[in-house]
């Protein structure tokens, strides 16, 4: 009754807020379209043909007080086109209209919105450099049709789904223009259709976005997301057997240009877990962040550098206490302010995490300043890093600007680093990249990344590493054929080099793939990579740097087409690794659509060899015969209109066998004898997740969770002689994790 009285509640608001009567059904029936700007002229842009098609995708645009709609009406067969559901933001296997909406219409930055025949939604930010974030989720509709001859999809997008720049935003119902793209992904042939030229993996995309005149009013809007939850936990580990949390996030838009949002207490990831993940490297897996607080107006705050250089990785804000006692520290008070101008857009945020007993707890603040014209714009990103439980406080400053036209394209970011415990260190780093289109077809791209050993991000941002000079030349070119069997070849050539700031030059990958599109809808990659040899400073555990030679790397890979109850993919790969040992990896994905409701993958990775190098203690390397093996299921289903359903099983054995153990002196290798460090990890995470939505921003969760991690250290000929299914068995019955949570958020 409770979940009904809300439902109907919000249908009531709805239709108070909406202008127009649009009846969201995907049948574009309605009088207010036929007056709609209409896009009949569609380009085949994969491949990139650039033909003409007036039969293929006819869309309809409009907008009125309350936001935007957009009509797509796809002219697909029944026979030929495929009908499947995706959780949101998941891979969509179906055929799908894919929109994205430059709502300031100068290229500053865009949304994109997608949405299947089937239901399944995906939505996303693009930056200004045209990269995407699929963190982000946006309060938009969206609806469905079929007839014999085509399906239809009916899009409507509230005005303050995001915040934009209005030209005219002092004046009622004036015009402002707003870019719209469309596209039509025809999954039997893996072609895509658009209503412009470009794609977003052309620099001109933003340039070349048809623009429609559109009444943009005043508006503000006031929204409150508070959310509740409790966990029980069921492990003998386990330190409590529940907790209960509460918190809210508020957003406050006095108009589309200006955004203020607040958030107490905002979850940390309680919901979705992260992937299992054994990294042995001394390079930090990069996490994702979906808490709304942080995904909002995301771009305002984005500064692109290469190989994921951020000075904002919004997972350090809330994650461990400095002192160790927390893995999840609560985050007391968080703000953010928004104002994006005509020229000016300015952004900045502060967040306070709870001080626990010790004082652990630490400060976050950030500034964002940036001008922009239409080919360029240039900005200036500071951040500051209060972390009293260490006595260290950390500075950031990166100045970035970036241009584009019809050929060319730059990005570039200057940055520096001041980082104060005990004593001060600076640190400063540079990236660029500059792009050349000759054609759809044919691009060539430089990038050049270099950090010194002093640059330090780590508080706030991510990088991969410091003491590092990344070049990189890549050439690309695609040859489109209408033959009976291929559709499409496209070559590419990475071209790199990579050096550390003392002169030593690092093992660097210079790769060559080539890519058929078959005509069925399938593709065969082809990889052939050469690692150049050089140093290796960068092993971990503070190890000294020494010498590893040059290997090749080779893999083959078949997608199948994606039609159908049935697809998959396979691919071998044959390397040469470590110092002189071979290694064979095996990936096979299957999935299996037994519903139009219902999907189920089977994921499998297995990787062998005698060649693993990696750091067994400080100035000590050892080289591993390793059995590597993941193993991931997947199923996720609509239950009912409002009600999904997903899981998640994955586990991972590694079983790492010492070969030849080194110490290091003087950047040169000893064998050392009678040395074993052999070890073996296993792990196992499973989720189970009901969702019922009851519009955007609310929803109703029930989650259970169940995993385990075992890691030994063990003689040589111990290691693999447990079998693996009865290891995971093991696994599941001892769980050092094995909880349940319900939590429940509401927009209003």
């Amino acid at each position: 009754m409770c979940i009904s009285a809300v439902l109907n509640s919000q249908a009531l608001l709805a239709n108070q807020v909406r202008d127009t009567q649009i009846n969201l059904d995907g049948r574009l029936d309605e009088a207010a379209w036929q007056s709609a700007s209409q896009f009949r002229r569609f380009y085949q842009v994969v491949p990139a043909t650039l033909t003409v098609h007036t039969d293929k995708v006819h869309a309809r645009v409009f907008s009125d007080k309350s936001g935007i709609y957009i009509g797509v009406v796809n002219y697909q067969d029944e026979a030929s086109r495929q009908k499947q559901f995706n959780i949101q933001d998941a891979f969509m296997q179906a055929e799908f209209n894919r929109i994205v909406v430059d709502f300031a219409g100068d290229g500053s930055g865009a949304y994109e919105f997608a949405v299947t025949l089937g239901g399944g939604t995906q939505d996303a930010v693009l930056t200004p450099q045209l990269t995407k974030d699929s963190d982000w989720d946006g309060d938009w509709q969206s609806a469905t049709f079929e007839a014999a001859d085509f399906w239809s999809a009916e899009v409507f997008i509230p005005w303050h789904t995001v915040s934009f720049y209005n030209p005219a935003h002092r004046a009622d119902s004036a015009q402002g223009e707003i870019g719209v793209s469309v596209q039509l992904y025809d999954l039997s042939k893996n072609y895509i259709y658009a209503n412009q030229k470009q794609t977003t993996s052309n620099s001109d995309f933003y340039l070349g976005m048809p623009k429609l005149k559109s009444a943009i009013p005043q508006h503000s809007q006031l929204s409150f997301v508070p959310y509740v939850s409790h966990q029980q936990h069921f492990a003998a580990q386990a330190a409590d057997n529940s907790d209960s949390d509460a918190g809210f996030d508020l957003f406050y838009k006095p108009s589309h240009h200006q955004k203020w949002s607040v958030a107490v207490n905002p979850d940390f990831g309680q919901v979705d877990s992260d992937e299992v993940d054994i990294n042995y490297s001394a390079v930090e897996t990069l996490r994702s962040d979906k808490r709304p607080f942080f995904t909002q107006d995301i771009g305002v705050f984005s500064v692109q550098a290469l190989q994921d250089t951020k000075l904002i990785h919004t997972r350090r804000i809330g994650a461990g206490s400095d002192d160790g006692s927390e893995f999840i520290t609560p985050i007391d008070l968080a703000t953010r302010f928004v104002h994006q101008g005509e020229t000016i857009q300015v952004g900045a945020f502060a967040v306070k995490e709870n001080d626990l007993d010790s004082d652990a707890g630490k400060r976050f603040y950030a500034a964002r300043a940036k001008y922009r014209q239409k080919h360029w714009q240039s900005g200036v990103l500071a951040t500051y890093t209060d972390r009293p439980w260490l006595a260290r406080n950390a500075k950031t400053v990166a100045w970035d600007s970036q241009y584009q036209s019809a050929t060319w394209s730059f990005q570039g970011a200057l940055l520096a680093s001041q980082v104060e415990q005990h004593s001060e260190q600076t640190g400063n780093g540079v990236s660029m990249q500059l792009g050349y289109q000759f054609s759809p077809n044919t691009t060539v791209e430089g990038r050049y990344l270099k950090l010194n050993d002093h640059f330090d991000n780590s508080d706030l941002g991510y990088a991969q590493r410091n003491n590092w000079q990344y070049s990189e030349a890549k050439f690309s070119h695609a040859i489109n054929t209408q033959s009976d069997w291929l559709s499409r070849i496209k070559h590419s050539l990475t071209l790199r080099y990579e050096a550390d700031n003392d002169g030593l030059k690092l093992p660097a990958r210079q790769a060559y793939l080539s890519q058929w599109l078959l005509a069925s809808g399938g593709q065969v990659d082809l990889h052939l990579d050469r690692v150049s040899g050089g140093w290796q400073d960068n092993i971990g555990r503070n190890s000294q740097a020494f010498e590893v030679p040059g290997n090749w790397e080779t893999r083959v890979m078949y997608i199948s087409p994606y039609i159908g109850k049935f697809s998959w993919a396979a691919s071998f790969e044959y390397d040469r690794e470590g110092f002189a040992g071979s290694a064979q990896q095996y990936a096979v994905d299957l999935t299996w659509l037994p519903h139009p409701n219902w999907t189920l993958k089977f994921n499998n990775f297995y990787r062998t060899g005698d060649g693993w190098l990696m750091a067994s203690d400080t100035d000590q390397v050892t080289q591993y015969e390793r059995d590597f093996f993941v193993n991931k299921i997947q199923v996720s289903s609509l239950i009912t209109d409002k009600l999904e359903f997903s899981s998640t099983l994955e586990w991972a054995v590694l079983e790492a066998r010492s070969d030849q153990v080194f110490a290091l002196q003087d950047h040169q290798r000893q064998l050392l004898h009678n040395v074993d460090t052999s070890f073996e990890d296993r792990r196992l995470s499973s989720q189970f997740k009901l969702r019922y939505r009851m519009g955007a921003l609310s929803d109703l969760f029930l989650v259970y969770r169940r995993g385990a991690a075992v890691g030994d250290s063990l003689p040589r000929g111990q290691i693999g002689t447990q079998a693996w299914l009865e290891s995971a068995k093991q696994l599941w019955q001892a769980p050092m994790q094995d909880s349940v949570l319900v939590k429940v958020r509401y927009k209003f």
